[in-house]
């Protein structure tokens, strides 16, 4: 038997569910034995597992106002002719931040806190300005 036979006798054991040892014996030459381990997955109870993430929810007393809210949304509309992808983009550009990390529009009257309205209104605002004034659009 040569290593090439010994290497396909110890796949096929290694595929066998209920062969777990073989012993190969080469004519006067010791005998060797291929054993194969039990690999078992480490299972982990619930409570020890890994959780799914979940982004924390603001508390209704950190909410934006409606006002805030409408004045934001009013303002996102005008700059970005509907097109509010552009105004995520010109939020993240201004506060030096990713598209990810810019609460899209669609979820503000849900989701926007008054972080946010704080941040993002004076943005909006500046740049309505400016649009206004004839320096965008």
């Amino acid at each position: 038997m040569d290593l090439t036979e010994v290497i396909e006798l110890m796949s096929i054991v290694d595929s066998m569910d209920n062969i777990s040892e073989v012993t190969v014996t080469f004519g006067d030459s010791p005998s060797v034995s291929i054993k194969k381990e039990n690999k078992t997955a480490l299972t982990l109870p619930p409570e020890q597992g890994f959780q799914v993430a979940s982004l924390p929810q603001p508390k209704n007393g950190n909410l934006a106002t409606p006002g805030q809210i409408k004045f934001a949304l009013d303002l996102a509309t005008k700059i970005g002719n509907g097109n509010m992808t552009s105004v995520v983009n010109g939020l993240a550009h201004s506060l030096e931040l990713t598209v990810d990390e810019i609460l899209h529009p669609d979820r503000w009257a849900d989701e926007m806190t008054k972080e946010h309205a704080s941040l993002y209104l004076d943005i909006l605002e500046a740049q309505y300005n400016k649009m206004k004034k004839g320096a965008w659009g």
